[in-house]
């Protein structure tokens, strides 16, 4: 008995099953024809409620019944006599297995969509029918974006940038995905992107949100009738600026019940992301009742308080995150979840690398939380964040997989990885894909730079996999420390980061060269777009080297914020469909704000 035989048989699955078993049938059905040219006859069985499908080698044969799911596992392909049999712990892990099934017969799936999936031609598909038990090393895979990324008070970026997210929606539950977090800014006016939801529902993938969303929950109107609802600041005066005074009791109901509401209008929500607002200096409260409470402590009072409003539905994270990175020393209730965020950490080396004196802390910190959270803890990455990496090529393969290796060892439940569309699926792609197999199997992700090659370079894989692989080693030295285009302040720390630019850029040429030899192997592939991100890339880290250099000169440091905004002219060359609205529209505003910033240090 092979696939191909079974394509010629039934397909049975459970009547009035949910909407991700039905997905999941009719994609196996049309998959099957397109690598077979016949698929199987679909029978639906009342008396068999569940999550499962079954593929019989004749059409009136019985499926068989199940024996369950073995201990632990998410979701299984097992052979049984004549028949196959296809189980999850849910739906969207029944539709995982589906696609685990078709992978194993030579599918390849892209987050550009269909139009660059690789599908076995009829007769070269594998044959062989497997035995799958799929226990993933994470329970939470998700990715998280902006909301306002998305642009949505224009609808004509957003149309613009819609079909694209549909594919990685699709991509996302082939790859094994459990979700996605929209993350909401204190000037958003929504929850979700809706246009996107039924996408994600109709693969059972969780719709999650929240986000730096105090503004909306504790509304800044309520400032004039009760200042006492405001934080004080450290000059004692309250203000509506940062979060909330959590002694007021009033002020915490309020949040509560705008929780309450907030997680009613994300469909299909049962977790709540309830993060302060994203500043550095954290906005929290110094007021008698608050002084000797930490920033960690006042969110997590933020968060008890939605938890108590939520009537024991579902979990709310507690960010970890800048002012909040060590744990409250309060305990947390049991609904309440850590999400760790180290976002100051260096990605030129893995987090739990001993020898990385800015990663030793956050190591720490990790291992506190999963003490004090009693390992409800999930990881928010930023190994797609063009914000943080200034829209430069940054390569983090071997840093993605030892860090997930990692984050399983320690504990970790869930990781979660931040990008903004089509720009960072540019520029991260190959860590977009090393994520979503190390989430899965953290040894894994290491596969991940030949299987991006492969999928988007053809007969330039080899080439191109040696290429990103010395990029890598490249650009470490400008990701040690924080934004890669806004160096530290302090001139110990600048020096360091001046240090090992200069052994970057050394090293450009070399590079470069690796790039320009790939060009005779890669006609019809992706390479014409890699060469201008290639060269935004180094005319940034050159401009920041420069900066620094010449920092405090006035004339020589304008000449480098010059270069620094005119690197840009690069990205303005790739087709939009390449760039996406980030790569037009964000990166823009990003690069003028960082400018303005570096400039303001000149200034007296």
């Amino acid at each position: 008995m092979d696939l191909a035989h079974l394509a010629t048989g039934a397909l049975h699955c459970p009547e009035a099953a949910p909407m991700p078993v039905t997905f999941a049938a009719a994609e196996l059905t049309a998959y099957l024809r397109r690598m077979f040219g016949t698929a199987p006859v679909r029978h639906s069985h009342a008396a068999r409620a569940g999550t499962w499908l079954c593929l019989t080698a004749a059409d009136g044969s019985p499926s068989p019944r199940s024996i369950g799911l073995p201990a632990g596992a998410e979701y299984a392909v097992r052979p049984m006599g004549d028949s196959l049999m296809l189980e999850g712990a849910t739906p969207r892990a029944l539709l995982t297995s589906v696609y685990a099934l078709l992978e194993n017969a030579g599918c390849r799936w892209s987050p550009g969509g269909a139009a660059e999936e690789h599908i076995p031609a009829r007769g070269a598909a594998a044959l062989e029918i497997p035995t799958i038990v799929a226990r993933p090393a994470f329970l939470r895979r998700a990715y998280a974006s902006d909301l306002n990324t998305w642009h949505y008070t224009m609808p004509e970026r957003l149309a613009e940038r819609l079909p694209a997210d549909v594919a990685f929606v699709d991509w996302m539950a082939k790859s094994g995905a459990t979700g996605m977090l929209f993350i909401r800014h204190a000037n958003d006016t929504q929850w979700v992107v809706p246009e996107l939801v039924p996408e994600f529902h109709r693969r059972g993938l969780e719709v999650e949100g929240g986000g730096h969303a105090m503004v909306e929950l504790l509304p800044r109107a309520l400032f004039a009738e009760h200042p006492e609802y405001f934080p004080v600041t450290r000059d004692g005066r309250r203000s509506d600026l940062g979060n909330i005074c959590v002694s007021s009791p009033e002020a915490l109901a309020v949040v509560a019940e705008r929780a309450q509401a907030a997680r009613a209008a994300i469909p299909g929500a049962t977790d709540l992301h309830l993060w302060g607002l994203d500043l550095f200096g954290g906005g929290w409260c110094t007021c008698a009742g608050c002084a000797s409470l930490t920033p960690s402590d006042q969110a997590l009072r933020v968060a008890h308080a939605a938890v108590d409003r939520l009537e024991g539905a579902g979990r709310v994270y507690h960010l970890a995150y800048h002012d909040t990175i060590t744990p409250p020393r309060a305990r947390p209730g049991p609904q309440v979840w850590a999400e760790f965020a180290p976002r100051e950490r260096c990605y030129a080396h893995a987090i739990d690398d001993a020898g990385c004196a800015t990663n030793v802390p956050y190591r720490e910190a990790l291992t506190r939380h999963l003490e004090r959270f009693e390992g409800r803890v999930d990881v928010f990455e930023y190994y797609g964040d063009a914000l943080l990496f200034g829209g430069c090529a940054v390569p983090l393969v071997e840093v993605i997989a030892r860090d997930l290796a990692a984050y399983a060892a320690a504990g970790v439940r869930g990781v979660s990885c931040l990008l903004f569309g089509s720009y960072c699926l540019w520029a991260y792609g190959v860590n977009v894909e090393a994520f979503a197999r190390g989430v899965l199997r953290p040894e894994a992700a290491r596969e991940a730079r030949e299987a991006y090659c492969r999928r988007r370079y053809g007969e330039a894989a080899g080439p191109m996999s040696r290429y990103l692989t010395r990029l890598e080693r490249l650009v470490a030295g400008a990701v040690q420390q924080g934004d890669m285009r806004l160096p530290p302040r302090d001139r110990s720390r600048a020096r360091t980061v001046q240090e090992a630019l200069t052994a970057t850029l050394a090293d450009a040429q070399a590079v470069r060269d690796l790039l320009a030899a790939v060009g005779p192997a890669a006609a019809g592939s992706a390479l014409h777009v890699e060469a201008p991100l290639l060269a935004y890339t180094l005319d940034t880290i050159a401009a920041v080297h420069a900066w620094l250099a010449a920092f405090p000169e006035r004339e020589a440091t304008e000449r480098a914020l010059e270069a620094l905004a005119t690197a840009v002219d690069h990205v303005r060359a790739v087709p939009a469909s390449v760039a996406g609205t980030w790569g037009r529209y964000d990166l823009e505003l990003l690069t003028a704000a960082q400018v303005g910033m570096l400039r303001a240090r000149n200034e007296p």
